[in-house]
């Protein structure tokens, strides 16, 4: 079963203002960077407020000739086809697909999804803190956090490490075997 990762940054506290997204794919043992790109926020919530700027470092004059989400949208798609979505506090980037989708009136994708903290929790039980950063270091994954791209790439190899750690290579079955909810939107 094929697992994408998938991280939004967003131009202010809206979730739906999404500015940039990456995901990544884990397909037969492969890690692939699948897609990455900045996001012209949606005119309802295109505006950016200095502490997301702070966080991420992308501004309004970076995504001003960018796609808007609807322009996108459908190059994602394809990727959640028979796919578990995974993401580091998953309800954060499921609320920004969901608000974006809803601003841009288009369809929100049936899919199935789980969060990298809780793999995360259950596979090093003894980490202090669970934040990408922190667990990525563990894992000794490079990462240039608020980065979409970097973050979706750090969140697959959470993934990785765990099916390596426990010889467990179905996403179903690791997720079973952790006693990881798999949820769906």
């Amino acid at each position: 079963m094929k697992v994408v990762s998938i991280d939004f940054e967003t131009a202010n506290n809206s979730c739906g203002s999404v500015c940039a997204v990456g995901l990544c794919t884990l397909e037969d043992g492969s890690v692939e960077e699948s897609f990455y790109s900045l996001i012209k926020p949606i005119d309802e919530v295109n505006y950016f407020n200095k502490w997301n700027i702070k966080i991420h470092g992308i501004t309004a004059g970076d995504v001003i000739d960018a796609p808007s989400f609807e322009e996108i949208y459908g190059e994602m798609l394809p990727l959640f086809e028979d796919a578990i979505i995974v993401a580091h506090n998953a309800s954060f980037d499921m609320s920004c697909l969901k608000e974006a989708c809803k601003l841009a009136n288009l369809p929100i994708p049936k899919l199935r999804y789980v969060d990298t903290i809780r793999i995360a929790k259950k596979v090093f039980p003894n980490l202090e803190r669970y934040g990408l950063s922190v667990v990525s270091e563990h894992i000794e994954c490079e990462l240039d956090h608020h980065n979409a791209m970097s973050d979706a790439k750090a969140c697959l190899m959470i993934v990785v490490q765990a099916m390596n750690l426990t010889g467990i290579f179905d996403m179903e079955e690791l997720c079973k075997k952790l006693g990881v909810k798999i949820h769906e939107i």
